[in-house]
């Protein structure tokens, strides 16, 4: 259980910021990759605004944190790669997937290739949607490019789509991070961005969710 708990910790924002001061810019890359890519429980959102927060920031040599430059260029690039390796894993499992035998459990199917099928056409109408939105929703981001690698999307589609998801998603976080601390100075004085950079997240997600949860309400009156 403690370490569990220790694990919890860096999920946290003292956490977080920990992990920044700690690794750096090779750490915060790392994460990006791992969680698009493979990883799911980790903290993306939270920790690419506190990166923006640290580049708003002013060390005892007068630099900033962290270079605004690198969070932008390199950064998304991880993520692009995360995503492919994701898109990869997806390929893999999906031809073994199509090959399988439909199977059920005392009358109750386990798995049909019609699921699959199922898959195939929703991705075909939505996928490139989901591949740029779901970089805003934990979990869904690290899986969403299996999927699309699973049910066969083609590769120069995902590959342009994973592009503009790395970047709009990457640069949207840092440069909210960024900008936001002398704004809330201004109408919410005396509030600690850092501190609170969960709650700020969640809000992000909550949003992000808005448009994904109108394509699956479309979706399915269109099965109706």
């Amino acid at each position: 259980m403690e370490i569990v708990h220790e694990l919890l910790w860096f999920l946290k924002p003292e956490g977080i910021q920990w992990l920044i001061q700690t690794g750096g810019l090779p750490v915060i890359c790392l994460i990006i990759f791992a969680e698009t890519g493979f990883f799911a429980l980790l903290p993306g959102d939270s920790l690419l605004v506190l990166c923006g927060i640290f580049a708003a920031t002013l060390g005892t040599d007068g630099q900033p944190l962290l270079p605004l430059w690198a969070l932008l260029a390199l950064v998304p690039i991880c993520g692009i790669l995360g995503d492919q390796i994701g898109y990869w894993i997806g390929s893999w499992f999906g031809k073994a997937l199509y090959g399988w035998n439909e199977k059920s459990f005392l009358g109750i199917p386990i798995y049909k290739r019609a699921y699959l099928t199922k898959t195939e056409e929703f991705y075909g109408r939505w996928g490139t949607f989901f591949v740029v939105a779901g970089r805003w929703v934990p979990i869904v981001r690290t899986f969403a490019p299996i999927v699309a690698g699973m049910v066969r999307m083609r590769f120069a589609t995902f590959i342009a789509y994973n592009v503009i998801g790395a970047f709009t998603w990457v640069w949207s976080m840092v440069l909210a991070g960024y900008f936001l601390p002398p704004i809330l100075k201004t109408v919410a004085p005396g509030f600690d961005l850092a501190r609170n950079i969960d709650k700020i997240a969640i809000v992000i997600i909550a949003l992000s969710l808005a448009p994904i949860a109108w394509t699956v309400h479309k979706e399915r009156q269109r099965q109706k």
